[in-house]
């Protein structure tokens, strides 16, 4: 299986703790130009791990956002200081596939979706954050904002897999590979358990 999705372990405390320094600057313009000279280094990487993860965002130019700062600024700026933090980490094999047919094996369509896409990055914030940022992130971050998974969200589904009734692949052998891939994504996080797994954007 290629695979479709990407993802990546990123360290939530060493990212917070620099967001949170950059965030609590934003009192006068000499701490925005630091910040915005900070996610404008950023987005110009060539590393091939901040580069390819850059890549799978959808943020304003830095032309743009040298036009005036705008609090949904906030939000991409947000995930781009991310790009440091990050180590590669393998994303599921076929997304669409495993967001239509892991329901087929007694799963609501909910929890797949919470699998495929993960939590808001808004509870990122409120798990990690300064209070002040947090509450700032919540407000320029609306829902939709996804994703990631805790170290107990990928224990409860690896949990869950072990737990499997073989039964319920009768009829849906196709399904095994995908849930064996799954498997060995959730398994490859959970060796990291000072991380979380960051995953694309839908």
């Amino acid at each position: 299986m290629v695979a479709s999705g990407y993802a990546w372990l990123l360290d939530p405390v060493s990212f917070h703790a620099e967001f949170d320094r950059l965030f609590a600057d934003l009192t006068d313009d000499d701490g925005l130009y630091r910040f915005r000279d900070r996610v404008i280094d950023l987005w110009h990487s060539t590393d091939p791990v901040k580069a390819g993860y850059l890549g799978t965002l959808r943020t304003h130019t830095p032309e743009e956002w040298e036009q005036g700062f705008e609090e949904r600024h906030l939000a991409e700026w947000y995930r781009i200081v991310m790009a440091d933090h990050l180590l590669p980490a393998r994303g599921w094999a076929d997304t669409t596939a495993l967001k239509d047919d892991l329901p087929d094996l007694g799963w609501s369509p909910s929890d797949v979706r919470r699998l495929v896409w993960g939590r808001e990055l808004a509870e990122l914030a409120q798990a990690y954050a300064g209070e002040d940022t947090a509450m700032a992130l919540t407000i320029v971050m609306r829902v939709g904002n996804k994703g990631w998974l805790s170290q107990d969200d990928i224990a409860s589904w690896l949990d869950a897999f072990r737990t499997m009734d073989r039964e319920w692949f009768r009829g849906r052998k196709r399904l095994i590979p995908l849930v064996e891939d799954t498997f060995d994504v959730l398994t490859g996080a959970s060796l990291h358990p000072d991380r979380v797994l960051l995953l694309s954007s839908p």
